[in-house]
């Protein structure tokens, strides 16, 4: 019996050991800031598709038979808007003064040997295509991989233009290529 309890208070005093041990390996630091900017954002479709979405429309999957052949083409926008205020507020939202980035997470999953890509919604089910995501790139044409921060746009008062395309990231099978994401603009 002493056996057991010694056994027991060991095990107890060895596992505070290595509780210990886990939280002495680093630290992290979040760092931010709350500001009184209103802007509020809006997304439209060069192409004509409705609000918030953009159309991509129809590709061949022979278009994208390898591993980062590219097919379609479809223009967006995001513009920062000033909102109406009522008598006696203020809106804090200077288009004419600021820059901003913009950064795309996405929603199914990401794609692409970095996750770079806008992974399609249902991957994996019957129905869908494979072997395709989207691909984002911003005004100077550069990619926006998932996560990272776009170019600098510095004039506000104009939309932030995008396009995006499908890339396969093998050889594609038909089916439906659709797909959803986040974005957050940080306005300085």
């Amino acid at each position: 019996m002493k056996f057991a309890k010694l056994s027991l208070a060991m095990l107890f005093s060895a596992s505070c050991f290595a509780v210990q041990a886990q939280a002495a390996d680093g630290e992290i630091n979040f760092q931010g800031t709350v500001t009184s900017n209103t802007c509020s954002a809006a997304v439209s479709d060069v192409n004509g598709g409705g609000a918030g979405s953009v159309t991509m429309g129809t590709v061949t999957a022979l278009s994208l038979a390898k591993a980062g052949d590219r097919a379609g083409a479809s223009a967006f926008e995001l513009s920062l808007v000033a909102p109406a205020v009522g008598e006696g507020e203020t809106n804090n939202c200077d288009l004419a003064a600021g820059t901003a980035t913009v950064r795309f997470m996405s929603m199914n999953g990401a794609a692409g040997a970095n996750g770079e890509w806008v992974g399609l919604t249902n991957v994996g089910t019957e129905g869908v295509a494979k072997n395709v995501a989207i691909q984002i790139r911003d005004t100077t044409g550069n990619v926006v991989a998932m996560g990272q921060d776009s170019t600098i746009y510095e004039n506000l008062t104009e939309p932030m233009r995008f396009t995006a395309n499908y890339i396969a990231t093998g050889a594609a099978t038909a089916g439906e290529a659709n797909a959803k994401v986040a974005f957050s603009i940080d306005y300085k």
